[in-house]
C-alpha cells in the first residue's frame, strides 16, 4: 500500500473546510472536469450505525460532489453532493443529492425511494456535461451486470458543460443527526471535539470502504483520478483536534484512484 493517513498523523492546511461533522475523508480535484465516476465495493463494507447506549442512529455517506466557481472571478459559487447514503434508522440504502443553491421553492435535498441492495457493488457517476446549469447522478449496479438502477437529473446553478468552472470531490463520512450531537444541548453544535467525544465507544463504525477506478472526464477525454488531478485532501478530525485515538484511517493504495477507508468511533 502506498500511504497510510490517520487523524493522529494528518494535519489539514487547506482553506477548504471539507466534511467536518463525523469522521470523514475528502479528495478534491483540480478545476476543468465535467464528469467523475468511481466504483464502491459496498458489499464488503462493515458497518454499525446504531448507538450502543440508547439506540439512536447516525447516517453514513459515500459520494461524489462538485464545486462550482465563477468563470470570471474564480470565486466559489455553488456545490452539490451526490451518491449513496446508509440510513441508520431503518437500515435503508439509497441514492441522494444535496445541492447548496437552488431556485426559490425548490428543495435542496433529495433522497431516492429506490432501495438498493447493500450486498452489491456500485458505480457512482456524476455528470454536468449535458447542458449548462444541469447535473445528473447515475447509480450502476456492478454486481447485477452493470445495470443502471437509479438516475436523477437536477438544475444546478452555475455549471458549464465544458467543465471549465467545476471541480469534483470524493467524500466518505459518518454524519451525526442533531439528536446525537448532545442529548442535553449543553454544547454548541459546532463544538466538534465534544460531539466526537459524545459518540465514541458507542459501537459506531463504517469500515472496509474500498474505492477503485476513480475517474475524471474533461474536454480531452477521461483520465484516472491520480495525484496529478488532485488539488487537496481533507481528513477529519485531524491531529490538531482533541481526539486522541485513531478514528479515521485512509490507505491510499493508488493515490486518489484506489482507496481503503476505515471510520471507527471506538477506542
Amino acid at each position: 500500500m502506498d500511504q497510510i493517513f490517520t487523524n493522529l498523523t494528518w494535519e489539514n492546511h487547506s482553506g477548504k473546510v471539507g466534511d467536518n461533522d463525523g469522521p470523514a475523508y475528502v479528495v478534491y480535484s483540480n478545476k476543468g472536469y465535467y464528469k467523475a465516476s468511481e466504483a464502491v465495493a459496498v458489499g464488503g463494507i462493515q458497518q454499525n450505525l446504531v448507538r450502543r447506549s440508547d439506540g439512536k442512529t447516525v447516517n453514513a455517506y459515500l459520494f461524489l460532489g462538485i464545486d462550482v466557481y465563477d468563470g470570471a472571478t474564480g470565486e466559489w459559487r455553488n456545490c452539490a453532493d451526490a451518491g449513496l447514503a446508509f440510513r441508520g434508522s431503518d437500515c435503508g440504502f439509497h441514492a441522494f443529492v444535496n445541492r447548496f443553491m437552488v431556485e426559490d421553492g425548490e428543495k435542496s435535498w433529495w433522497e431516492s425511494q429506490e432501495e438498493l441492495d447493500r450486498t452489491h457493488d456500485f458505480e457512482i457517476v456524476l455528470d454536468t456535461s449535458e447542458k449548462a446549469n444541469w447535473l445528473k447522478l447515475t447509480i450502476i449496479d456492478m454486481t447485477a451486470g452493470n445495470k443502471t438502477v437509479d438516475s436523477k437529473s437536477f438544475p444546478m446553478k452555475g455549471t458549464l458543460p465544458d467543465g471549465s468552472n467545476t471541480a469534483y470531490y470524493q467524500d466518505y463520512a459518518i454524519d451525526f443527526p442533531d439528536d446525537v450531537c448532545d442529548d442535553k444541548r449543553e454544547h454548541d453544535f459546532r463544538d466538534w471535539d465534544h460531539v466526537m467525544a459524545y459518540n465514541e465507544n458507542e459501537n459506531l463504525y463504517l469500515k472496509n470502504i474500498r474505492i477503485s477506478e476513480a475517474t475524471l472526464y474533461g474536454p480531452s477525454g477521461s483520465r484516472p483520478w491520480t495525484e496529478e488531478c488532485t488539488e487537496e485532501r481533507f481528513l477529519w478530525p485531524d491531529r490538531t483536534r482533541k481526539i486522541n485515538y485513531v478514528c479515521t484511517t485512509v490507505y491510499n493504495v493508488q493515490k486518489d484512484r484506489e482507496l481503503i477507508i476505515e471510520l471507527d468511533m471506538n477506542r
